[in-house]
């Protein structure tokens, strides 16, 4: 069961992970501009910041994750999910990729990242448009979550509510990717461009 169990995984790797890391980091290259310093919450195993940072051309990178796992790509540090280890403006550019609808308080960790960022914040999530897309984002997670054993809240927003979060978090949205390819057909299908975005958040 093992055997076929890492053998599932590293499929996963290789046909979901990589491109998915591949084109988050395109889009926020796109997004970003140049940065000297970004912090990445939420970073994983570092990947996307590596990637990110080193096409920014930022000389310092970070990241921050409740779950720090053994290996990573950049410095990772543990924190409590909420409140970002690090001082007002330590960063000039934020990214959070697929984290706030595990947060169980989103706008408040949208807040943190806003506190951090100099200049911007960087976020890909999802749109929710009613229970089936609800049902079929959570199931995705689910599997996507697996191996890293990240918990799945199924908290996910529609465009209105993200609009009233990024708000209330103190923010205003700058940039919209949208719709966002995130993986090849024929999972894209399945993925589903109108549900995937990437937005600039700036303060307000």
């Amino acid at each position: 069961m093992r055997v076929l169990q890492r053998a599932f995984y590293e499929v996963h790797r290789q046909a979901v992970q990589v491109p998915r890391t591949r084109r988050i980091t395109d889009v926020f290259v796109q997004l970003a501009g140049k940065a000297d310093s970004l912090l990445d919450v939420g970073a994983g195993n570092g990947a996307i910041a590596a990637e990110v940072a080193r096409r920014l051309g930022a000389s310092r990178v970070a990241g921050v994750d409740v779950l720090v796992q053994p290996v990573t790509q950049v410095e990772v540090t543990s924190y409590d999910g909420e409140r970002i280890p690090f001082e007002d403006k330590s960063f000039e550019v934020v990214t959070i990729s697929d984290v706030l609808h595990h947060c169980a308080k989103p706008r408040d960790v949208l807040g943190e990242c806003l506190r951090v960022a100099s200049r911007c914040v960087l976020v890909k999530d999802h749109f929710r448009f009613g229970p089936v897309s609800n049902a079929m984002l959570w199931a995705l997670d689910v599997v996507g979550n697996a191996e890293a054993g990240v918990l799945v809240r199924g908290t996910y927003f529609s465009p209105n509510e993200w609009i009233k979060m990024v708000q209330q978090a103190g923010g205003r949205i700058g940039a919209l990717e949208w719709p966002m390819q995130i993986h090849a057909t024929p999972l894209r299908w399945v993925t589903r461009d109108e549900l995937q975005f990437a937005i600039r958040v700036e303060k307000s």
